[in-house]
């Protein structure tokens, strides 16, 4: 969603700045629980809390507490298949068995892959609680609940992103780091895999964009744009951008961040202005600062997201990647 062309021609520096424009979506209360959750050293962020509390600023009808039985239960089932001393690995294959092969503990009914809405674009198929109870997952909830469930157990698990994928980066004892895809079956990928199904330019990879092992307040920053995604999708786009900028502030190099905040400059000045005022010279001239600030955000935020590497991927690569996931689901199922 980028400037139409007949504007670029009009814009200017801004004099608006951000923090300015900050002040002016005005600070709400989603956005300051969001803040002080991140603010916590990061070894008191609980990562189940967390993504409960953001998933009820979009549903109020979930149960925090409810939902965290459910994990802790979760949490103890797993703990019981261990040995006292079993190590990070033995950890992060009896989550795996958990969750993926069907038995007792998981009333034999494992948890699977959703070929109704692969990519989320439901946002209530992105909330973690829906998850628990259809066992329907994607690339948001799969990922999240077997990091969550190994940041229970003591194991360093965090997030890792390739283009419109979430995955898991899981350290052992000795200091090795694995990706494990839990679309298929939490198994073993290699970057190299990432990389044949899902493309990425070198700069991109170079710039440490994709395939990165995220710290878990990046963790945390990219279990929060659910929320952005939410209000963009309720066209409340100032808080889109003010979720987005947050994530940001925590994962610098989060593209998908940058592209929500692209987009929702552009959604802003098109209900502001490109509707209201076909000609940019009929903008009146106590509003052609926001004009101004809000064409070059859109430009700013594109342009910084393709300078990392990322570029748009076209109806095949999109295509290509919704096959790659379904076939790999099933595979790993098996």
């Amino acid at each position: 969603m980028r400037i139409f062309t007949i504007f670029l021609v009009f814009i200017v520096n801004s004099v608006l700045s951000q923090e300015a424009f900050a002040e002016k979506t005005g600070d709400f209360t989603e956005l300051r629980k969001l803040r002080k959750i991140l603010e916590q050293d990061e070894n008191q962020l609980d990562l189940a809390k967390i993504k409960l509390t953001v998933d009820k600023l979009i549903d109020p009808s979930i149960n925090v507490d409810l939902e965290m039985n459910k994990i802790n239960r979760m949490t103890a089932d797993i703990q019981s298949m261990l040995k006292p001393d079993a190590n990070a690995m033995e950890k992060m294959l009896a989550i795996k068995k958990y969750i993926y092969t069907s038995g007792q503990w998981n009333n034999y009914q494992a948890y699977h892959y959703d070929f109704d809405d692969p990519l989320g674009t439901k946002i209530a198929n992105k909330l973690l609680p829906n998850y628990l109870k259809n066992k329907k997952g994607n690339c948001i909830t799969m990922p999240f609940l077997f990091i969550i469930l190994g940041d229970k157990l003591g194991i360093n698990v965090t997030a890792s992103t390739a283009p419109l994928h979430v995955f898991v980066k899981f350290t052992d004892s000795d200091g090795k780091t694995y990706s494990l895809e839990t679309t298929s079956g939490a198994n073993f990928a290699r970057d190299e895999w990432y990389r044949e199904q899902m493309p990425m330019t070198n700069q991109a990879i170079n710039n440490g964009v994709y395939l990165q092992k995220l710290s878990k307040k990046a963790t945390v920053a990219v279990i929060i744009t659910v929320l952005a995604e939410h209000y963009f999708k309720e066209q409340e786009y100032k808080k889109s951008w003010a979720i987005s900028d947050l994530s940001l502030k925590y994962y610098s190099k989060y593209v998908n961040a940058m592209l929500r905040n692209g987009s929702a400059f552009y959604r802003m000045l098109e209900a502001s202005f490109i509707r209201k005022y076909p000609n940019p010279n009929d903008i009146p001239m106590n509003q052609r600062e926001l004009f101004h600030f809000l064409s070059n955000g859109n430009r700013y935020w594109f342009a910084k997201a393709e300078g990392l590497g990322w570029r748009e991927p076209d109806k095949n690569q999109k295509e290509k990647y919704l096959e790659t996931v379904k076939r790999d689901s099933i595979k790993g199922g098996k």
